[in-house]
This record gives structure tokens, sequence and C-alpha cells, in this order.
């Protein structure tokens, strides 16, 4: 009961009658743990109950309300209460733990490459790439919200992005990136269809001609198996080429067909196995013979022929193969052996190079002194090679070098020629040879005074004539003549009677000598 006083402090006597009425709503109902899911970001709005009359707090005690657009947390207990329409709010509040479903992206490779080829008549789709998931679905972005179909088809370099969803029907909020290769190879390209091949080179599955990546070899259209690229090649057969990816293996839609032909060419024709050459004339492959159409090897089994200026070896077996038109060659090589024939150097015996000059001592001389090495001819130049050849009745020259070679039956020269200098001071048996007079009188016998051998063992002599009162009457040298019995050679004669001579030898230390003679007219 109520009442009032007023200013003048007077309270009412009659009171105003309330009755109480205490309003107690209940809290709102709902599950008290309510699930969600990641990808959904769900909010405060997302719990239940929901409604323009509930609000949700942080806490039991909390007093203000959270709003609607708040992100849950998961594991975390949020607060309800319900105002009614007396606009009172419950003061138990309902409890309730959100619990956010994170479930991870499938897993997988991130490059998935597929082959063209592996897909036929078909294309490869979104339903074949391959992960690990439950319930997997896949976007062309990472933030798409429409998935793919699975029969849409692949393109090469794209990325596709994959998500699986649990069994609370939760959709992973990351998702795994797959980057697609799809590989189209080309067929194998063959320029020539029907292709050549020698016999003799034994052609091989690996000598087959065609342009890709890394071609493989089937004996059909069909076959599963290739073909080893060391397997011969057979005659008329049909070779099928298929072109595949090195790194991936992926293999061209089709194959390309290839016949291979086999050339046989027939042996040559030697009429000569055993062939003989002038060592020095340095002869090479090309003096082989036949030379027209034929390669040679040097051996049986070898197929690198060789070539024209290579030198030829005394003693070793060459092979010729005959070629035709095409440059195929025989598979049957014929052998032939090479001999160099080669005389030797003459041979000169001891000394052989020593003669007088007294002797004027001739080509032929030395000549008997040299010996032929196997039997053949000795021939004389002046010079070797390139020399002129000498005759034998030419006079040796002291200190001149003459070159010898031998010629055999076969026509051929020596290698090594001889090289053989003269020394025609070997005089040691000689000695000069002084008269005792001469008589100039014109009748060509003894005019001059001629002292044997003096010129040709002694060139550096100088010899000095005097009457006896020691007057010269007379010298010369090797570039004068005798004495003729005149003052100085050319003037007054001289008178019959004794004169002197005084012979300087200028050589190996010969002491001058001196003598008497006699002049008559």
């Amino acid at each position: 009961y109520a009442t009032i006083t007023n200013t003048a402090g007077c309270e009412s006597v009659l009171r105003l009658e309330v009755t109480a009425n205490i309003e107690k709503p209940l809290p709102p109902t709902g599950a008290a743990t309510q699930t969600f899911c990641e990808i959904d970001n769900p909010t405060i709005e997302n719990l239940s109950p929901s409604g323009n009359n509930i609000n949700w707090y942080d806490s039991n005690s909390a007093t203000t309300p959270l709003t609607k657009t708040a992100a849950l947390v998961d594991g975390k207990v949020y607060y309800a209460t319900i105002t009614n329409t007396a606009g009172c709010e419950s003061v138990l509040r309902l409890e309730v733990t959100a619990n956010i479903e994170k479930p991870l992206p499938p897993t997988g490779a991130a490059t998935q490459t597929f082959c063209v080829n592996d897909y036929l008549p078909n294309s490869p789709t979104i339903g074949d790439l391959s992960v690990t998931g439950t319930n997997v679905l896949w976007y062309n972005s990472e933030t798409s919200t429409t998935a793919l179909n699975s029969s849409d088809l692949l393109v090469n370099g794209q990325s596709y992005w994959a998500s699986q969803t649990n069994a609370a029907n939760c959709e992973s909020a990351l998702r795994l990136e797959v980057k697609a290769t799809v590989i189209s190879v080309p067929n194998a390209i063959v320029s020539e269809p029907n292709q050549t091949f020698c016999e003799a080179f034994n052609p091989k599955i690996s000598d087959l001609q065609a342009t890709g990546n890394v071609i493989v070899w089937y004996d059909s259209q069909t076959s599963t198996t290739p073909l080893s690229s060391t397997e011969l090649l057979v005659d008329g057969e049909n070779y099928w080429a298929l072109n595949t990816d090195a790194i991936a293996g992926c293999e061209s839609t089709s194959r390309v067909e290839v016949i291979a032909s086999i050339t046989t060419v027939p042996p040559p024709t030697i009429d000569e196995s055993i062939q003989t050459f002038c060592q020095v004339n340095n002869p090479t492959v090309a003096d082989l013979t036949p030379s027209t159409g034929i390669e040679w090897f040097n051996s049986e089994t070898s197929t690198t022929p060789l070539n024209n200026t290579d030198l030829l070896v005394n003693g070793a077996v060459y092979w010729a193969a005959k070629t035709n038109s095409t440059g195929c060659i025989s598979a049957v090589k014929i052998a032939v052996t090479v001999v160099l024939s080669n005389p030797g150097t003459p041979i000169i015996e001891s000394s052989g190079e020593e003669f007088c000059i007294i002797n004027n001592p001739t080509l032929a001389e030395l000549d008997a002194k040299v010996s032929a090495n196997n039997d053949g001819a000795i021939s004389w130049y002046n010079s070797y090679p390139n020399g002129i050849e000498l005759s034998l009745s030419e006079l040796l020259i002291d200190g001149k070098t003459y070159y010898a070679i031998e010629t055999d039956i076969n026509g051929c020269s020596s290698v090594s020629h001889l090289e053989v200098t003269v020394d025609l001071n070997a005089c040691d048996e000689y000695d000069i040879v002084v008269y005792d007079g001469f008589s100039p009188n014109g009748d060509g016998i003894n005019d001059t005074f001629k002292i044997e051998n003096l010129r040709e063992l002694y060139p550096d002599f100088k010899v000095e004539f005097v009457n006896r009162w020691g007057n010269l009457m007379y010298s010369y040298d090797i570039n004068k003549p005798d004495w003729n019995g005149r003052l100085k050679g050319d003037n007054d004669i001289a008178a019959s009677g004794v004169y002197y001579y005084i012979i300087h030898f200028n050589k190996d230390n010969r002491k001058p000598i001196q003598g008497s003679l006699y002049l008559s007219r």
C-alpha cells in the first residue's frame, strides 16, 4: 500500500493498493553442443535458437550481448537469454558449446600428367584426377563455389582445386591444388617411307629414320612389344614408328609405317692378292688396284673406309669392298697384302771415300768401293733427291759429296741414299819428284822445269829460283805456270848454267827444301 506526503508534511489517509507481479521468463532451449562447418564461416547468428528476442553472451554474467556477425570460436561456450512480450529478459541462460568442424583437404600429387593416347577415343577429364579423400569436389580456383563436373575435360597447364567432405557433411575450407599436364604427342615424321640400307653395314632397327622425341619401333601396327635397337633389319619388312615423350613416356596416337629394303653388292674382283710398291715413292691407298668403284678398309669387319691419302704399310693386309652408285659396299671384302720394296742403302767399304788426287780418280773408282745391299744396280747423283745422275767417268772432286742409290729388279730405289764426301788427300805413299835440270829450247821436250806431284800434293806451295849470286829469277804458286827459263817468266832468256830452287810446301808443317838444277840451251 502506498501513501503520499505533501509539501506541508501531511501524509494521505487513503492508500493505493498495488499487487506485485514478478515476470520470470524461462531461458531459451536448444542443443547444448552445436556443430558448424569452418567453410561456412559460422557466426552468432547461426547459433540455435535464434531470433529477435534472443541475446547471446560470451559468459553467464556478461551484460553486453554479442553482435550477430561475431564469428564463432571452436570449443567456446556461448550463453543465450530470451526476452518475453513484457520486455523481461530471462535470468537463466542457455549454455551452448560451439563445435567447428575443420576437415583437412585431400592429399595427392601436386602435378599430374595425362597422356592423351591412354584415353582414346576420349580425352582425360576431371574424373581422372587422382587424390586421396572422401566426397571429393573439384573447382577451377581456390575460391570458386561452383564445383566442376567429373566429365569436364582437363586443360593442359590448368590448376584444379580439390576439397573433401567429412562424415559431418562439412567440406574442407582448404583445398589441394593440382596442376594438370595433358600431353598429346605428335606422330613420328617419316620423310621417306621406303628406306634403303646396305647389307654390308648390317643395318639395325636403330638405322631406321624417323623424326620425333623418342622413337620406338614395332613390327606391326598393333604390337605391344617394341623391337630392340640392335635387331637386324629384314629386307622387305614393314616397321612401325611410334613417337614417345622422353619424360612422361606418353605415346603418339598412331604409328607411321616404314618399308626396309636391303641392297646387296657383289664382292670385287682382285687380280693380284699381293701388290708390290716402291717404298721410296710413299705409296698410298689410292695406289692399290683396282681403284675404281672400290673402298679399302684396314680389317675385314671395319666399316670406316681408309682415306686415299693414307700411306701403305709394308706387310699390312688391306680389304677391298666394291661400291655401287648408291654408296653401298659389298658385304664380302677381298684381302690384298702389301709389299713395300726397298733395296736398302748401298754399302761403302771402310775408307772407301779416300783417294789420292795424283791418280786423277773417277767416279768409277768410287763405285768400285761401294756394294749393293740387295744385288741391285747403283746410280750416282750430284745431289739427292732432284739431282743429276753422274757418269762413272767423271773425275772426283776433293770435298765434294756424291749420292748413291740402289735400284732393285722391281725398279724400286733406296729409301735412304748413301752420301759419300770424297777425300783426295790420301797420298801418303806419294811424294814430289824434282828433276836435275831442263832444256827450254822450244822443242816441246822439258821446256819447263816441272816438279812432279807438287801441285796435287801441296796446293799452297811456293817455289823460288835464284842464280849463283842469289838473284831471284822466277817464283810461282798454284796460280802460275812452271818456270820456262826466262827472267820472271816473260823477260830475258836465262843463260845456260846452274841455278838453285827453294820449295815451300805450306802444308803439314813440312819444312822447305832447296837444291840445284842445270838449265841447258
